[in-house]
């Protein structure tokens, strides 16, 4: 028995979920969104650091003062295996670092003035097509057992249950960065205009280490590894990295938190009939970085459009909702096809071949050039500048052989 309808049920609540159902909403359509969790808001599951040029493609640049925990980042100093430092820096801020728990909680409140049902303690078990409609099954914990939609968002996170139920794939569980991160105080040595990113493959596999200032004596410290339990690898890393050791000898953690990422990259078809998929279970993170919330919001307004496009036209087949993945491929794929080939580059490299690129990258020009062009979403701007410069051939040419030779 079907106990309630709404035109659209977004699956998942996320930013990428939140900011479908928002999108949606805003354009006259019904909305009722499905969280497993008992709260929206409750788990900080990243770092947080989000691009000023990112919050303002997705009208995020009023967030709430208790919220933004530093809105002053304009640089990142970038650590090689052995301590050297390549310093990037721009005249103007360029990130804010948000309390995540919070941002998630606040997209929560937007969506519910905006008209949007939260349901939540409401885990999706299955879904079934019937006669142009969806039919959305419920687990014992929902109020509601059942509930009938045309449409459906898939925002389910990491480790979607239910893309294979319309045959779509799923981000590889082979390509996942298990991340732990410490709310620490009591840091010595840390700016905070400066984010520190510490590049160590020893020490780090698969990813790198950070610090990412909530002041001058607080920061978020964390890590991304490919082999858990990331806790682990923070706390040896915390005690044998010679610079980390030094800044954090006195350093206190308030608050630990994990979560894992997909950096495989985008799974190779985001839609069905009835169907769109967004955000982190579409695989719209940087592999680079693991950032998701930038390019999976930007995914996510998109598919709220195109599915208020298609119940406008009682259309839901999947040649209609192909233009969700048309749009969002438009905006970011290149960007994601070239993080995903510098993150499997930097992953090939042993530590002495850091130290050698690090040695190249940290000459006047070069850096003066990567400071100009770097940009945290738009990556691909600064890899092709580097990539045809000339000074960088030869170290280039013999790693990319041995990055080649390894692939295969």
């Amino acid at each position: 028995m079907i106990e309630s309808e709404d035109d659209l049920i977004v699956v998942g609540g996320g930013p990428a979920g939140l900011l479908s159902a928002i999108s949606a909403s805003k354009k006259g359509v019904g909305v009722t969104l499905l969280e497993s969790k008992n709260v929206i808001g409750h788990h900080e599951h990243c770092a947080g650091l989000l691009s000023i040029d990112g919050l303002k493609s997705l009208n995020l640049l009023n967030l709430p003062s208790n919220i933004v925990q530093n809105k002053a980042i304009r640089g990142s100093k970038i650590y090689s295996p052995k301590g050297e430092l390549i310093v990037v820096q721009k005249n103007e801020p360029t990130a804010w670092v948000v309390d995540r728990a919070g941002f998630d909680s606040h997209l929560s409140s937007q969506a519910v003035e905006l008209g949007v049902k939260i349901r939540t303690s409401s885990r999706v078990l299955n879904v079934k097509r019937t006669n142009n409609h969806l039919k959305h099954i419920l687990g014992k914990r929902s109020t509601t057992q059942r509930i009938k939609s045309k449409m459906v968002i898939l925002a389910e996170g990491r480790f979607p249950a239910l893309n294979e139920k319309f045959n779509l794939p799923s981000p590889s569980r082979n390509n996942i960065v298990y991340a732990s991160q410490f709310i620490m105080s009591g840091v010595k040595d840390i700016e905070r205009e400066f984010v520190e990113i510490y590049q160590c493959n020893s020490l780090v596999p698969g990813f790198f280490g950070w610090i990412i200032p909530i002041d001058d004596k607080r920061a978020k410290v964390g890590l991304g590894v490919i082999n858990p339990p990331a806790s682990k690898v923070l706390e040896n890393l915390i005690k044998k990295h010679p610079i980390l050791k030094q800044k954090l000898s006195s350093a206190k953690i308030e608050k630990r938190m994990s979560g894992a990422i997909p950096i495989g990259s985008y799974i190779k078809r985001t839609y069905a009939d009835n169907v769109l998929v967004v955000g982190d279970a579409a695989g719209q993170t940087k592999p680079t970085t693991g950032g998701g919330v930038i390019f999976g919001g930007i995914a996510a307004e998109i598919a709220g459009d195109v599915s208020s496009q298609a119940i406008k036209n009682e259309d839901f087949s999947s040649k209609f909702l192909s233009e969700y993945e048309k749009r969002w491929r438009k905006e970011f794929r290149k960007n994601l096809n070239v993080m995903k080939l510098v993150r499997n580059y930097l992953n090939s490299l042993e530590d002495e071949h850091v130290e050698k690129l690090f040695n190249l990258l940290n000459k006047p020009k070069i850096k003066k050039k990567i400071s100009r062009f770097g940009d945290v979403d738009n990556q691909a701007k600064i890899v092709f500048r580097l990539v045809f410069n000339l000074r960088l051939w030869p170290f280039l040419l013999g790693t990319g052989m041995r990055f080649l030779s390894k692939k295969n």
